[in-house]
């Protein structure tokens, strides 16, 4: 795609390991071979970067309030070596989930809130914030977890039960790209669970997403590093944030779990999985 092949023209190297010590000895090890870019799929991994190099082109892909989170000056002008694309930039479309939440499932009286808690992901006060304005005004009780990595979130929501909470939303990052475990805990559980994702609402038994989509956020990303090898400046590319988001519902799930999805709600999904 636009020229480049992989081998030939294109290098691309992925790193083993998601931990912070591994992707820091990944960026080191990108630094001494004088990589062209990086790209960062979330807040944790570009302050990782962003942390040890000031030279190499890095692009988020996504990553949450940009400008919050210190990675860029302004959208319009970034004016450090990172560009990319990010979402939810507006504090009521972070909430927004929750709202359909209640909408997919009108039970939904008490829900456990997943946070990324790594210090390497710095913290949007700003999306926790507005996810609590709107459960308080949805009459909504929220508990926040923390969590630092995917094996304590599984611990924790083996742990729950149908009786202790109606649903599991979570803050989306990097940190829970794989719910695979997670929805297969939720459905055994009767739990619904929200999917940060398409891909979550399909393969991981997620109830419904609203999520911009992400093959088309990967295009773009692809646009920004096409845009660099050329010459570009990251610092000159404006940040972008997508048009459109995708309402996804997975009646499957709905079925497996015992809810049915009130039909006026479904006429407004862009796609429904049976």
């Amino acid at each position: 795609m636009a020229g480049y092949i992989e081998g030939k023209n294109l290098t691309l190297t992925i790193p083993k390991g998601k931990s912070p010590h591994s992707l820091r000895a990944a960026v080191t090890t990108y630094i001494s071979a004088r990589k062209d870019v990086i790209v960062a799929t979330g807040n944790s991994e570009a302050q990782i970067a962003s942390e040890m190099t000031h030279e190499i082109p890095i692009v988020f892909l996504p990553a949450s309030d940009p400008v919050g989170a210190g990675f860029v000056k302004s959208f319009a002008r970034p004016g450090k070596n990172l560009t990319g694309v990010t979402y939810y930039t507006d504090s009521r479309d972070v909430g927004k989930p929750l709202e359909i939440f209640k909408e997919v499932f009108p039970a939904l009286r008490k829900t456990v809130l997943l946070t990324d808690a790594r210090s390497e992901a710095p913290i949007d006060s700003a999306s926790t914030e507005a996810i609590r304005s709107v459960a308080t005004h949805l009459g909504v009780g929220l508990k926040e977890i923390p969590v630092t990595k995917l094996e304590q979130e599984e611990r924790f929501v083996s742990a729950l039960s149908k009786q202790s909470v109606d649903g599991i939303l979570i803050n989306c990052s990097s940190l829970f790209w794989n719910l695979e475990k997670i929805g297969a805990l939720s459905r055994q559980k009767l739990i619904p669970l929200y999917g940060c994702s398409r891909a979550q609402v399909m393969k991981d038994g997620a109830l419904f997403t609203f999520a911009p989509d992400m093959y088309q956020l990967g295009r773009r990303g692809a646009w920004y590093v096409d845009r660099i090898l050329k010459g570009a400046n990251p610092a000159d590319l404006p940040v972008e944030t997508p048009r459109t988001f995708e309402f996804v519902v997975n009646l499957n799930t709905a079925d497996a779990i015992g809810i049915k999805i009130p039909p006026e709600v479904l006429q407004r999904a862009d796609k429904v999985i049976k």
